[in-house]
Order: structure tokens, then sequence, then C-alpha cells
């Protein structure tokens, strides 16, 4: 019996009686790596010739190093490992090597399949097909002709790489159902917006990006409910839309590839929706992008592994698993980024998938219940939004509105936000920029009494100190403006902050005095 007849024959009741799965196949078609998903095993497969078991302890070891890779793509635990050699003979020391080498791996103790059944120490394929755990029944090859036993090997080799093409070429079929259509409309799209924002005003401005539809609370409690959806347009600076574009086009095409182009449709903005839902619940900032919709798309990818487990693993899944982890927990430690958002599209990508589920697959019953609860956690978001008074109003949002209105000449507007503010709660910065508003009319009676509440509030706040003296400089009040400047510079000192020209002040509070 020739060992490539034995080779193929075992590796032919293997894939296509018990449905094994081909995981890899080398080059020169001497080693297997079969994966037995109901017996939770992997199984590697390889005809060698060797003389003595020393040779193939390297190959052990090099062995075991690559079943730990291929664990993490079946990603599966207590999953059994079977190292099978087949050889014309077993090594001459088989016997006497077995007991000392792997007393220990018992997991990992080869078997070795010879084509001489009177070799006693070889071991059956009869036995080993019972320690893998299939019902297969192993024929015995019988004598024949060199040719037959060639023919034979042909024979199985071909109808196992035949078996292997069509389990990828449904792996294909799964992962490759559509082609990438809409995700250049939608890249398109935010890049014309972000071109239009740009030569609009900056799309680093808050009150231009509030103009063309970001995410702003107020406004969204006024009626303006379409900022739920138009945010997903807009994106603040050149690196953020760079990043968001880039994960888009990946995430968003894998997609829009798997689930096709009307699932993807309806993932991304039920993702998106469910991004700034949660953001409009959880986030008084103003904020913009398609982030929420991005992590839609890593739910919809969540998902598929859901379904497909193996497949997911196989192919995309470990990444899929860090790169998620990283970018939650970025959004964690760092303040500005609204990981409220990112979480909210994540769950309502993954639930949006689950509505629609995989293309050419059965209805579940599961559906209807997804898409029962889609509206149910939207409307849960919307309504803790309305009731979370924490964050409908901030006062360093409200203050760095107020002082873009007033970099844009508009003091009456910045007055308003900023008097509102002061109406439901005593802040030094609110007051240190009303105090900014009246001393750029040339009121400085005000601006005194404004930067005096900053300063009570806050004895830190240098630049107030800094204001003051100058409103008291103003009205001829040189102590005062004294007394404030050199607290302002002790306090500029202690900082270390460079933006105020305290000796400017000081020389012109001299040229006053004389």
């Amino acid at each position: 019996m020739e060992p490539s007849h034995l080779y193929w024959k075992f590796i032919y009741n293997l894939v296509i009686k018990e449905n094994a799965r081909v995981l890899d196949l080398s080059p020169d078609k001497k080693q297997i790596w079969l994966e037995l998903e109901n017996q939770k095993a992997v199984v590697r497969v390889a005809k060698v010739e060797h003389d003595w078991m020393q040779q193939l302890k390297a190959d052990a070891e090099r062995t075991k190093q690559m079943f730990s890779k291929v664990k993490k793509m079946i990603a599966g635990r207590n999953i059994l490992f079977f190292n099978i050699y087949v050889s014309s003979y077993p090594p001459v020391d088989l016997y006497s090597s077995l007991a000392k080498h792997w007393e220990d791996e018992k997991r990992m103790r080869p078997y070795f399949l010879s084509k001489d059944p009177s070799e006693q120490i070889a071991d059956r394929p009869d036995q080993v097909f019972k320690d893998l755990g299939v019902s297969t029944v192993w024929k015995p090859i019988t004598e024949m002709s060199a040719e037959e036993h060639e023919m034979y090997a042909g024979y199985y080799r071909k109808e196992v790489q035949t078996q292997q093409k069509s389990m990828e070429k449904q792996d294909r079929s799964l992962l490759f159902f559509s082609k990438q259509r809409f995700i250049y409309v939608l890249l398109a799209a935010i890049l014309l917006v972000f071109v239009w924002v740009e030569q609009s005003g900056g799309s680093t401005n808050i009150l231009t990006l509030i103009e063309f539809g970001a995410k702003y609370n107020p406004a969204i409690m006024n009626g303006e409910w379409w900022r739920l959806f138009s945010s997903m347009f807009l994106h603040i600076g050149m690196f953020h839309l760079f990043m968001n574009s880039l994960a888009l086009f990946y995430l968003g095409g894998a997609v829009e590839r798997m689930y096709g182009t009307f699932r993807f449709i309806f993932i991304y903005f039920t993702a998106g929706l469910f991004g700034s839902l949660a953001s409009f619940a959880l986030n008084e900032q103003v904020s913009a992008g398609a982030s929420g919709a991005i992590f839609g798309c890593f739910g919809a990818l969540l998902y598929f592994g859901v379904i497909h487990k193996k497949l997911f693993f196989r192919t995309m899944g470990m990444n899929v698993l860090v790169i998620l982890a990283i970018n939650l927990m970025f959004g964690f430690v760092v303040p500005a980024v609204d990981n409220g958002a990112h979480i909210g599209g994540l769950i309502g990508g993954f639930a949006a998938s689950a509505t629609v589920h995989l293309p050419k697959h059965r209805f579940k019953g599961s559906q209807f219940v997804s898409l029962l609860v889609l509206p149910v956690l939207a409307g849960a978001l919307l309504w803790y939004g309305l009731v979370n008074e924490n964050k409908m109003e901030s006062a360093s949002m409200n203050v760095q509105l107020a002082q873009e209105y007033l970099q844009q000449d508009n003091i009456q507007e910045a007055r308003t936000i900023l008097n509102e503010t002061l109406e439901m709660n005593d802040n030094a910065l609110a007051y240190f920029v009303l105090g900014n508003s009246y001393l750029q009319e040339n009121k400085f009676e005000e601006a005194i009494s404004s930067y005096k509440n900053a300063t009570s509030l806050d004895q830190e706040l240098a630049q107030a100190y800094y204001n003051l003296s100058i409103a008291y400089m103003e009205i001829d009040e040189l102590d005062e403006a004294e007394s404030a400047l050199q607290r302002a510079k002790s306090l500029n000192e202690q900082q270390q902050n460079d933006d105020m020209e305290i000796e400017r002040i000081e020389s012109l509070l001299e040229q006053q005095r004389d």
C-alpha cells in the first residue's frame, strides 16, 4: 500500500464523510489542517518519511506553535488536537520515545499510520477514527498494484480539493454578496459637505457647525430633529474627516458587501440615528461626525459573527474585536470623544442587522423581535434625553458659544446666552466673558462688576484680574487697577501663562500716574 493512497483516503473520509473543513493545505500537498466542528477538534495530517523520532521532534514543536495560531482562527475553548503522520514505516524508535517525550503532553501525542498493516507499533486508521470521535467506518485498503494505488490516491485528492473549493466558494458568497456602491456615495457626500462648511466659516467653528446641522441639544429641543441625521455628514477638522472616512471605507465597505446595498443603507442610518440619540441623551456638547454610524458597522460585523462564528473568526474576527476594544477604551479615556454616540451606534447597528438579517438566509423569529425592539430603544433614548436636565445646558458649552459670538461682534447674542447661563447657576467663566462683552462696548462699570463676580467665584482666574485692571484704568481708578494687575502677575507666574502682556500694562499704568 502506497502512503499517498493511505494519506488521501484518510483525509477523504474526514472531509467528505465527516464534513471536516480544510483550514490549510500546504503547496506540496503533504500537510493539511482540518477542523472537525462537531467534535471541536483540529486534525493535522502530514505525509512524512523519517527513520528516527529525533527527526520528528522539531516538527512536533513547530506544530504546537502552529496549533496555537489555528485556535485563534476558530475561537473555541477546549479544542482537541490530533497530529497524524502517514509514512511508509514509522520511526524505528517510536515505541521507546513515545513514553518519554509525550508523557506530559498526551493531547499532543502523534499518531502514525503506516502502509504496512502488520506494523505493531503503528496506529490503525479505525482506532484513530474512534479517538477522533467520528462515526465513519474505515474500510481497509486491499492489495493492489502501484498504478491502482496512484489512481485511487488521485481520485481522493481530487474529491478533497473539489470539496475545499466548494466550501471556499460558499464562504466567499457570504463575505462578498454584493458590490460596494452606496459607500462611495456616502464618502462623496461627506467630502462635499466638508468643503462647503470649510468655505462657509470653517469646520472647527462651533457656530458654523451649528448652522450646518451639528447635534446641538437646545436646537433639537426646539424641534430641529433633523439634526440627528444632518450631524452624521459633518466633521470637525481634516483629521476627523480623514479618520472617519478611512474607517467608513473599510468597515462600511465590508458591511455593504456582506449585507447588500439596501440592507447597508438601513443599518447605516439606523446606527447613525441611535448614535445621535445617545449623544443627545448623554452629552451636552455640540457634536458632529459619522462615528455613530461607523460603530454601527462594527455592530453589523458582530451580528455576522453571531450567525457565522466559525467564518467570522477564520477571517476578520480577532481584528474586529481588537480594533473595537481599542476604540471603546480610547473613548472612555479621552473626554473629548463622544463615547455615548459610539456605544449607541454599536447597539443600533447590531439591532438593525438583526432586523434585516443576512441575505439568502431564512426568516428568523428574532427578526420580528428586533423590529419591535428598535423603536423601543430609540424612544427610550429620546425620552431620557428630554428628561435628563444635567446634559441640556452646559455652562462651559454656552461660554464657548458666547466667545464665538463675541469674535463675530455679535455682542447681543453672546450676552443673551451668558445671562441665561447665569440665571441657572453662577459661573466664573460666564461672568468673565460677560465682562469682556461690556469691555468691548466700553461699558467699564458693568465690566468691572462682572470681573469682580468672576474673581469671587474663582480666585485663580488670572485673565479676569488682568482684564479687571484694564477696566479700572479706563475709569482712572489706578490703585484698584494696580492691585488687580499685581494679582494677575502673581497668578501668571504660578501658572506660566504667556497670554497676558503684564509689562505693557504696567508701563501704561505708570504713564497714567505721571
